[in-house]
């Protein structure tokens, strides 16, 4: 882990999250899903959103994007371009971004990043979800989905939907 990124973790350990009530959901009670991905990661998606489309579940995306603001992707779903300056150096969002999310209410949240993306990790801790998954562990996330080398960011959304199906809620 390089120096800011570790510098970023502490800095991000002192942030507090926003108080929820954890809750885990099986995937028919899901109403709102926040994916928070880099803008490398849109194609793997597609598939996930249709699923989702077809379930009645509204998906709302948080675009990382690293270059200028002028070619940011513009996909065909719900989403906002988080660019860099929305960020501070040390990679903890600003408030103003966390206070545009923070007012949709999700009831998941879906980290396709890794745990070296400091960005999308700091946005999964300080955006208000009642469950979290990710496919790294870190004690932000209520469920880790383990993804080997192998698979892609749209087979671990096929095992999001698979696991969220078994979950029995009363």
């Amino acid at each position: 882990m390089s120096l800011i990124n570790t510098i970023s973790s502490y800095l991000l350990s002192q942030k507090e999250s926003p108080e929820t009530v954890k809750q885990f959901f099986s995937w028919n009670q899901l109403n709102k899903i926040l994916i928070i991905c880099y803008d490398s990661q849109l194609d793997e998606l597609t598939n996930f959103i249709k699923t989702c489309k077809t379930d009645n579940i509204s998906v709302y995306v948080a675009i990382i994007y690293k270059g200028k603001l002028v070619q940011a992707p513009s996909p065909n779903f719900k989403h906002t371009i988080v660019d860099q300056k929305q960020f501070s150096f040390f990679k903890i969002p600003t408030p103003f971004i966390l206070k545009n999310l923070n007012t949709k209410a999700f009831d998941l949240i879906i980290n396709i990043g890794s745990q070296n993306q400091m960005r999308a990790l700091s946005l999964s801790k300080l955006v208000y979800a009642k469950c979290k998954i990710a496919n790294f562990q870190n004690p932000v996330f209520d469920i880790t989905i383990n993804k080997d080398n192998l698979t892609n960011n749209s087979d671990f959304l096929k095992q999001v939907v698979v696991y969220l199906n078994m979950i029995k809620t009363v």
